[in-house]
């Protein structure tokens, strides 16, 4: 099965970086797909953080969602 990785801001879900496909051995065969695993990643993008009053003030920047921070123990 061949995958693409999709990189996503975790709260508003806009595109952050989509990469190249990993091909497997059946690319391009009739009826072969492509699975998308998106990885969610920083906060929001900036269109969706420089209005939101949690923004640093004048800088439009939000603080550490947490995500591989340290902050928070890890779920399994």
């Amino acid at each position: 099965m061949c995958y693409q990785v999709i990189e996503r801001y975790s709260v508003c879900k806009c595109l952050y970086y989509k990469h190249a496909i990993d091909q497997c051995r059946a690319a391009g065969q009739h009826g072969h797909q492509v699975q998308e695993k998106t990885v969610l990643v920083g906060y929001a993008c900036s269109s969706h953080s420089s209005h939101r009053p949690e923004a640093l003030p004048g800088t439009g920047v939000l603080p550490d969602s947490g995500y591989g921070s340290g902050a928070y123990p890890a779920q399994r």
